[in-house]
């Protein structure tokens, strides 16, 4: 076998472990396929696509950007490089620039609907829902056969000040979901779109039957005990300066599944990870006078993240986001702090 025919034979081996999640046997591919020819544009892509899909940012750009000078006419490495720029290092900016840059090449309907999602997804974090709007526009419902990206539109509407639009993309997402596989999903949506439109007894109506669907759900593949909720819980009260904690310790964490169901009959999302239920500290530090806990729930905590270094910091974040309610800070407080 040539040196040619054995690149293609580890380039097609590569790209099936990597679509396959095998990503330790991808990047090996990548390394022998790098030995033989680095400069290929298809090793490029391929050793661009395995560092993206492990999280190496970097890199990821570096090979990106590499191959993007071999195929300039290619929108993919564009619209690549302006998903990491946004979602990796956080830059609308650098990503509205990069993403507007690859439309001129784009002509598959699947990198067309990739660009206009980044692009208005850059504008909504930008602070510009209303261009966001308008770009979300540019999108057929009719173009849209997946369910799940449809939901991801109706998140991104939601995000940009459009309820009408999320609904849109709901029904899309509906009549694309045969099997009912995202209907708890989709009703949970639905039910956010109510509640943001103020009708209330509709959100309610649909997050209760959310409710139900998640307790008879499956586990989910990632779990944790009640007793290692509390312990990440208590490990993220030490961090605290003594003087908080000392205020803290009339504040019990209590730690629940889910949302009870009196909770979600006055209106709490059943999917929320934390709840700060009482009065805030007053200002003087005086004790509160209604009954004041943070409540954690697990199975909602476990079923929003996607391994156990994931789960663990957003069990802290939101230990921190609830104390800070406790403590009198608003939402725009806890987003200043990182903690929304």
């Amino acid at each position: 076998m040539s040196r040619t025919e054995r690149l293609l034979t580890d380039l097609e081996r590569g790209f099936e472990a990597l679509e396959a999640g095998k990503l330790d046997a991808a990047a090996s591919i990548v390394e022998r396929c790098q030995r033989i020819d680095r400069k290929n544009p298809d090793v490029i892509a391929l050793a661009a696509a395995v560092s993206d899909a492990s999280g190496d940012i970097d890199d990821a750009l570096e090979q990106y950007r590499l191959l993007l000078e071999l195929r300039p006419d290619d929108p993919m490495p564009r619209i690549c490089v302006a998903r990491l720029e946004l979602q990796g290092l956080g830059d609308p900016d650098a990503a509205l620039e990069t993403v507007q840059a690859a439309f001129p090449f784009i002509d598959e309907e699947a990198d067309l609907i990739e660009a206009i999602y980044i692009k208005a997804q850059a504008l909504v974090v930008r602070g510009d829902p209303e261009a966001a709007r308008d770009a979300l526009g540019e999108l057929a419902s009719s173009v849209i056969d997946d369910a799940e990206l449809a939901l991801d539109l109706a998140e991104l509407a939601l995000s940009a000040e459009d309820p009408a639009g999320a609904k849109r993309w709901i029904e899309v997402a509906q009549s694309n979901d045969a099997d009912h596989e995202l209907h708890a999903d989709t009703l949970h949506m639905l039910g956010r779109v109510h509640d943001v439109t103020g009708d209330h007894a509709a959100a309610i109506a649909a997050w209760q039957e959310v409710r139900r669907l998640d307790l008879a759900a499956e586990p989910g593949p990632l779990e944790i005990s009640e007793d290692d909720v509390e312990q990440i819980a208590q490990q993220t009260l030490a961090e605290l300066p003594p003087q908080i904690r000392e205020k803290l310790e009339r504040v019990p964490i209590l730690i629940d599944d889910l949302p009870s169901e009196a909770l979600v009959a006055d209106g709490v999302d059943p999917r929320l990870l934390g709840l700060f239920q009482g009065t805030p500290m007053p200002e003087g530090g005086e004790l509160a006078p209604t009954v004041t806990n943070i409540l954690l729930f697990r199975v909602n905590l476990a079923r929003a993240c996607v391994d156990a270094d994931h789960l663990a910091e957003e069990i802290r974040v939101t230990v921190l986001h609830e104390t800070a309610h406790y403590f009198g800070l608003d939402e725009d407080d806890l987003e200043a702090l990182g903690l929304d």
